[in-house]
């Protein structure tokens, strides 16, 4: 069997049972996330079109992304502030200076960098509750969904309108992603042993010495805190307000049907699971497509291979000072290089280095003249090179990006430049150089390549099936485990550690009791042995 068929290729029966789900089309509410979540989750969209599901599609009216209308769903706009209108360009404006202070400021430790994190999360809080209010306020939009007779939500859990939703129209709901506005979902729905498990921003792996088990539960510490105290209960007044319960969002966010985690094995740490965790990374890898003449024409003339150059959706630029240095280091190479640019002429450029406004990421990656990927750590990218094989040249800038390289690095697949705001034309070629030289890269992704595509079904088809399961059964409450609906002191055992505790000591206080007894009662004797002696 040809490579590209046993990467992309369905088995016959998988083929029939994805036939046989199209008898029962349902109607499915979708609540997106801006950017790149919206192209993800469009990925997934696209599919439960095509085996003949309606969707409706919430947005705002000031979404950036997301079309304002459609041939192949419906979508449906809430209304928004004229005043909280901005252009896609001053969004990404915006965003690329946020971007730039994350990645060019140096903190002193990961507290640092955890708390800018936290101070950005509430920024999004901000954002999140106007949206959510706007919808909340237009009864003709409820009413109007009350009466849609929807199936199924599926929502980015990065939104709580998702859950809110949910629990308005009495839905299930299927989320799609793997993080919550705060924190990665794992530790929402199953048990996360921080002894193993990291946090984000932790900069540490599964293999932790005690000063960085110590670092990840105190971040952990933090994170909790400053959820429950700046950022949930903003989201809970309005659970209050509109929905007339005291389920907090995290309870709510507990209770979701089937959780869709863009996460593979392969790639991730492994850690304790829930029977509705469906994981699905690399679910948006997909076949090439042919590249357009220029760039089939730079990639056939270039002797010795390509290094292929992207920082993700947002960052077509760089600060000057720091273009300069990666452009003289990429020309040091033999390699040809193509570099997804658009700021100020760079002086240093090579001839080797070809920029464009935009590149066809996936295809360059499956090139076989493709050699490395100098890479921001995205998830998207992570997965597209870890589906053609191509080991990475980490270059970092906010997030959950180091954490996804230091992952790969772990694997012997990626180099991890550790500090962006200080990288040199030499630090870039020294770690390109390596990657493409040394075997070892190569071989690790490539054996990482080969577990990823050996599975029984592929992940965007596990994504279909466990969506269309949520609509033919009405939910999938059988796969929730009872823990979620404990309250913290019976899911930690503190009530019954208590009593243990209370009934031990009662033991010790009977046998201490007892003890001094007896010792009264030997003293006692032996004292009157003594008076009968004298």
């Amino acid at each position: 069997m040809a490579v590209s068929d046993k990467m992309y290729g369905v088995s016959f029966s998988t083929c029939l049972l994805l036939l046989l789900s199209c008898a029962q089309a349902g109607k499915i509410l979708v609540v997106p996330v801006e950017g790149s979540h919206w192209i993800n989750i469009k990925i997934l969209m696209m599919e439960l079109v095509q085996r003949g599901h309606e969707l409706t599609v919430l947005r705002p009216s000031i979404s950036l992304y997301i079309e304002e209308t459609s041939e192949d769903f419906k979508l449906l706009t809430v209304p928004m502030s004229i005043q909280q209108t901005m252009s896609r360009k001053e969004f990404e404006d915006y965003a690329l200076n946020w971007v730039f202070q994350q990645a060019f400021t140096k903190y002193g430790s990961s507290f640092g960098v955890a708390w800018e994190f936290i101070k950005t999360l509430q920024a999004g809080t901000q954002m999140g509750t106007v949206a959510i209010t706007a919808l909340f306020e237009n009864q003709e939009i409820l009413e109007g969904l009350k009466s849609s007779g929807f199936d199924v939500i599926l929502a980015d859990p990065y939104t709580v309108a998702g859950v809110m939703l949910a629990h308005y129209l009495k839905l299930p709901i299927v989320f799609f992603g793997r993080w919550m506005p705060t924190e990665d979902m794992h530790f929402a729905i199953a048990p996360s042993p921080l002894s193993y498990v990291p946090v984000i921003n932790s900069r540490v792996t599964d293999r932790m010495v005690f000063s960085e088990r110590v670092q990840n539960v105190l971040l952990y510490v933090l994170y909790q805190a400053a959820s429950q105290i700046l950022i949930y209960p903003a989201y809970n007044k309005l659970i209050q307000h509109y929905l007339n319960t005291d389920i907090s969002v995290w309870e709510m966010y507990k209770k979701a049907d089937i959780y869709l985690m863009k996460v593979d094995f392969v790639f991730e740490f492994p850690r304790p699971t829930m029977p509705n965790a469906v994981y699905i990374g690399g679910f948006q890898c997909k076949a090439p497509k042919p590249l357009t003449q220029d760039i089939q024409d730079f990639m056939d003339t270039s002797e010795h291979g390509v290094v292929v150059f992207s920082l993700g959706t947002i960052v077509k630029s760089l600060p000057t000072n720091i273009a300069r240095e990666i452009a003289a280091g990429l020309a040091q190479l033999k390699e040809h290089v193509i570099w997804r640019y658009s700021g100020e002429p760079l002086d240093t450029l090579g001839n080797n280095t070809k920029t464009v406004d935009w590149l066809p990421q996936n295809d360059l990656l499956s090139h076989p003249k493709t050699k490395a990927f100098l890479a921001h750590g995205g998830e998207n990218g992570i997965y597209e090179a870890i589906c053609h094989g191509v080991p990475i040249v980490g270059f970092p800038l906010f997030g959950d990006q180091y954490e996804n390289i230091l992952r790969l690095k772990t694997k012997g697949a990626a180099v991890l430049l550790e500090n962006p705001q200080d990288v040199t034309a030499q630090d870039i070629y020294n770690a390109v150089r390596l990657v493409i030289d040394d075997p070892s890269y190569k071989r690790a992704m490539t054996h990482l390549s080969d577990l990823h595509h050996d599975a029984p079904v592929p992940p965007r088809d596990l994504a279909v099936f466990w969506t269309e399961f949520v609509i033919r059964h009405g939910g999938a409450g059988h796969l929730r485990a009872a823990g979620h609906d404990l309250p913290w002191y019976q899911y930690y055992l503190l009530d019954v550690s208590a009593l243990l505790l209370t009934g031990l000591l009662l033991c010790l206080y009977v046998i201490y009791r007892f003890l001094c007894a007896v010792l009264r009662i030997c003293w006692g004797q032996k004292q009157s042995r003594k008076q009968k002696r004298s």
